[in-house]
């Protein structure tokens, strides 16, 4: 069966600065690992191409809770 992304979000970061704030990547499945949507961090904000995964993405991290580091973020 195939995944439809629809469980918790993570994501891959191509770049990501030294203190681990800002960076650029993508949105990805957790349960496939498929890139879903280019995504860039700086100053605790998101910007993404206005796709279906960005408000998805930025929901999960509000119940989520706090973190740090964008590395947090990231799937193995």
């Amino acid at each position: 069966m195939t995944c439809r992304h629809e469980g918790t979000l993570g994501a891959r970061w191509d770049y990501l600065t030294h203190d681990g704030t800002s960076g650029t990547g993508w949105i990805t499945c957790s349960e496939c690992q498929t890139l879903l949507e280019r995504v860039s961090a700086a100053g605790g904000r998101f910007r993404g191409q206005g796709g279906r995964y960005l408000a998805t993405f930025r929901d999960q991290l509000v119940a989520g809770g706090a973190f740090s580091d964008l590395r947090e973020l990231e799937i193995d």
